[in-house]
């Protein structure tokens, strides 16, 4: 799942230039002036959301006022929750860059901050520290004469120490030139030492760059354009240390038969639910239990696992047999198994906290669906033809969710599928 942030910008043009950077990283985002939010219910507004952006319209006001509004603002995205907070100033830092950058760090309870001043589309970029306008020292722009906030010196770090008392260091292209590794060493040693970190940027390959090193940081500050970078690299920390996704096939076609073999063969773990247990009760409560507990030992193990109902076509027709010979009917054998996979779903996404599932077969789907209580389901990319992924919200919370006929997909569909999930 995406991770939501939380952003507090200063005025409403700032607010919606995150905005469409968030957006154009995939991030599904809105703007919401602090002024009018008793017209609606916050949380409600952002369910759907994955960045939330709330204009306090603090760039003129006294540094006091500034630092109250944002308090006020990081405190409702906080009630959300938010996983991550950004305060987002002007790309030149007029305003009131120390009393807002303070007063979201103690909201948050964080005692560094990292801070990106670069914006390289808009010719905005940091070199040891210095901020320059296409090209031009910051003090020698257009901005030096500006009549509210006359940017009278060029070094960032000056202009922050003219509105906070707090310790700011850098981290410059000399040490981004050494790499992602070295940066975030550098980072995790600074951390220890001051509030600020504030980051040189030349090009947009240095914000890619920045971005991974800071994508699981709780507090940013800057300019936007970090949001343009700042989701795929999340995206990439989550993949790194991904939580697994469950799979079950209740699907008996040749596609979802290669499926499962597919996997089996790249030695992901692929659990055989012996559908020949299910006419005794004993002994059906123990298989039930048996693919349980095999499936939650290998979802501590493996990034995907898979739960399938025996395929071969020897045991799915002694399973028929056996069932008419005791007087079930081939329906009440599906709800048998069916249910069985439920049950095992259930119990797997309750007890691992998993929240990425896919499944394989039409009626198998729509038993899951039903299990879970799956009551909304919103259409995502398609993955294959006439496949796609989706966001479900049940009562155990959202999930990343796809449900696949059983003759659709390539060989290597439940793969791919548990990778885009």
């Amino acid at each position: 799942m995406k991770k939501r942030i939380g952003v507090v910008a200063d005025d409403v043009t700032g607010a919606n230039d995150i905005g469409v950077m968030f957006r154009k990283g995939g991030y599904r985002s809105a703007v919401f002036p602090l002024s009018l939010l008793s017209l609606c219910d916050l949380k409600e507004e952002c369910e759907e959301l994955d960045a939330v952006i709330i204009d306090t319209d603090s760039r003129f006001d006294d540094p006091r006022t500034a630092a109250d509004k944002v308090a006020q603002a990081t405190r409702l995205l906080q009630e959300l929750p938010c996983d991550r907070y950004f305060n987002k100033t002007c790309s030149v830092f007029r305003g009131n860059i120390g009393a807002e950058f303070d007063s979201m760090q103690d909201v948050l309870g964080v005692s560094c901050s990292m801070v990106i001043a670069g914006f390289p589309g808009n010719g905005r970029t940091t070199v040891d520290g210095v901020h320059y306008v296409y090209g031009t020292r910051l003090e020698d722009s257009q901005f030096r004469t500006d009549p509210i906030h006359p940017m009278d010196i060029s070094f960032l770090p000056d202009i922050m120490s003219r509105q906070t008392d707090r310790k700011i260091n850098q981290i410059t292209w000399e040490d981004l030139d050494k790499g992602l590794e070295h940066v975030i060493g550098k980072k995790e040693e600074l951390k220890k030492q001051c509030a600020y970190i504030l980051f040189d940027i030349r090009h947009q390959e240095d914000l890619k760059l920045v971005a991974r090193a800071v994508a699981d940081e709780i507090n940013l500050c800057g300019s936007s354009a970090i949001g343009e970078e700042l989701p795929a690299a999340i995206r990439e920390m989550c993949e790194d240390g991904q939580d697994p996704v469950f799979l079950i096939a209740g699907s008996l076609t040749r596609q979802s038969i290669a499926q499962t073999e597919y996997l089996r063969g790249k030695g992901y773990p692929v659990i055989t639910f012996d559908t020949e247990t299910i006419f005794d009760e004993e002994a059906f409560s123990r298989e039930e239990e048996r693919l349980a507990g095999e499936a939650l030992k290998a979802m501590k193990q493996a990034p995907l696992v898979l739960v399938h109902s025996a395929q071969q076509p020897e045991r799915v027709q002694a399973t028929k047999e056996k069932g008419q010979k005791l007087g079930f009917t081939h329906e009440e054998i599906g709800k048998r198994i069916s249910g069985c996979l439920c049950r095992v779903t259930r119990r797997v996404l309750t007890e691992t906290g998993c929240r990425k599932l896919v499944v394989a077969g039409g009626d198998t789907s729509a038993a899951v669906t039903g299990e879970l209580e799956i009551y909304r389901m919103e259409i995502g990319e398609e993955i294959e033809a006439g496949v796609p992924a989706m966001t479900g919200k049940t009562n155990l919370g959202e999930m990343s969710l796809v449900l696949k006929s059983g003759s659709f997909g390539s060989e290597s569909f439940l793969e791919k599928a548990a990778r885009y999930v």
